[in-house]
């Protein structure tokens, strides 16, 4: 028999969380949008420099998106009860605005928290001056702005235990009684709570009917892997980097091949792991944790006049040169990349070692030569190498698509500049698909067209307008404005 022991409700209320600052909003903006850091950040430098909104000037839609400040202007915080009054009714609005105090050592009061330089500009309002995806960003800066002056929600909480023939069963269950901030705003995390649903209405001693019982069992989990966004929020729990170091830091671990992506996951590569056992076992205090942290503010105390800079520098740079000259001079390159093994090379018969390359390890011949381009492999040399065991991969075939020269399926492939769609018939058809690696950012010349990834000459890198040559727009890096772009004609990896 089943009935209701008991039953207990209590209210409770929850706050909004403060304005964004740069690692909030990167953070955000991969678990809401999508985005990588990186673009995040690109969005959010366009709409700082000023998007046109008629014939004058372009006007600044946020404030300085590189802070670590929580601080909101006086004037901000009156318009904020102001433009919540009016878009949602008097009772969204906080009598007095709500402070926030910046936890992060070091933070940089001088500045303000991320948010919208006129709250009256709505999104709907500044939906026809944005692209897309300046759109989205602004829409939840203004959103998240918005909700840390806007009244806190209010739950009914109901905890019901129920006897079953000698045991106790409990559910908890939640209501919302007024939705306050949540109108507007609900907060992103990397593992989403699990959602709290009513409970029916009853009485203690009501008697009810079983039906049905379910059973999960549950294992221990490791830890999930980073994410762009959990990734940014523990560097900034340990106080390693600044605003302006998160992106150029994971940017950095990927254009490395350090980690690469899956899905949204940052998965280490073999270069990466090779990395960290060199650094680990080479340079343990300064890979230690804490000392990028530990740097930073001795830095600040530079800054803020406690010592002088030079000693502090001086007792950094003097040992750290002498241990990098002595492990240049002590290990060698073959001593990290290469490792022994027991097998024999079964064109040549010399020893096989497990070899780096750029994209993971493979087994290769000690007498390795390999010939020019189009060439034999010069003689006494040997061109054995193979995959690892288990880590064999074929070409994959693309469904549906043939090559246009011989007919043949297309596969996707990799080579020694990285991934390419070619024709399975190599080496008697050498047909490569032209591909274009898309970034997402409209080019800021003609408004129309995206801008793609390319190669200039010795393979550098730039970002070009995908209707070229309809478009002539050229950039080094992904650019904010089109100030930035190469002259048409001009050599983009000068």
């Amino acid at each position: 028999m089943y009935t209701v022991a008991s039953v207990e409700q209590r209210e409770s209320s929850r706050s909004a969380g403060g304005p964004y600052t740069t690692s909030t909003l990167q953070q955000d903006a991969s678990r809401k949008l999508g985005y990588s850091v990186k673009r995040a950040m690109v969005l959010a430098q366009q709409l700082y420099e000023g998007v046109s909104l008629g014939p004058d000037t372009p006007v600044g839609l946020i404030t300085y998106m590189r802070t670590d400040s929580l601080h909101v202007a006086e004037g901000a915080l009156k318009q904020s009860k102001d433009v919540i009054t009016r878009e949602f009714g008097a009772q969204y609005a906080l009598e007095k605005p709500r402070h926030f105090k910046t936890r992060s050592k070091g933070a940089q009061e001088a500045h303000e928290a991320i948010r919208p330089t006129d709250l009256a500009r709505t999104p709907d309002r500044m939906k026809r001056f944005l692209n897309k995806d300046q759109l989205r960003l602004y829409t939840l800066i203004w959103q998240r702005t918005l909700a840390s002056q806007m009244a806190p929600a209010k739950f009914e909480n109901t905890r019901l235990d129920v006897s079953a023939d000698g045991y106790t069963l409990r559910a908890n269950g939640r209501r919302v009684t007024f939705d306050g901030f949540l109108r507007v705003y609900q907060e992103g995390t990397d593992e989403p709570e699990k959602e709290v649903a009513p409970l029916p209405a009853v009485v203690e001693g009501e008697e009810l009917k079983l039906l049905g019982l379910e059973t999960a069992q549950h294992f221990t989990q490791p830890p999930p892997r980073f994410n762009e966004a959990s990734l940014v929020k523990t560097l900034e729990e340990h106080g390693i980097g600044r605003p302006s170091t998160y992106a150029p830091t994971i940017s950095t671990l990927i254009d490395r091949h350090y980690v690469r992506r899956e899905q949204r996951a940052l998965v280490p590569e073999d270069v990466g792991f090779t990395v960290v056992d060199f650094l680990t076992e080479h340079f343990p205090d300064i890979v230690d944790l804490g000392f990028t942290a530990r740097m930073e503010l001795d830095l600040d105390r530079v800054a803020s006049g406690e010592v002088e800079w030079a000693p502090v520098v001086r007792d950094f740079f003097v040992p750290f040169e002498a241990l990098v000259k002595e492990k240049t001079a002590s290990v060698k390159k073959s001593d990290v990349t290469e490792e022994a093994t027991d097998k024999i090379c079964p064109k040549c018969g010399r020893p096989v070692i497990i070899k780096l390359g750029r994209y993971g390890r493979f087994y290769s011949c000690t007498g390795f030569v390999k010939g020019k381009k189009g060439q034999p492999t010069p003689p006494g040399g040997c061109d054995y190498s193979a995959p690892l065991e288990g880590e064999e991969q074929g070409p994959e075939i693309i469904e549906g698509e043939v090559c246009p020269d011989c007919g043949k399926p297309l596969a996707k492939k990799r080579g020694r500049f990285g991934p390419f769609i070619g024709c399975t018939g190599y080496p008697d058809c050498k047909y490569i698909k032209k591909t274009q690696q898309k970034t997402g950012v409209t080019c800021p010349l003609c408004g129309q067209g995206e801008l793609v990834r390319r190669r200039g000459r010795g393979r550098s890198i730039f970002y070009g307008c995908e209707r070229y040559p309809e478009c002539t727009f050229t950039a080094r890096e992904l650019p904010a404005k089109a100030e930035e772009a190469v002259p048409a004609g001009a050599d983009p990896a000068a």
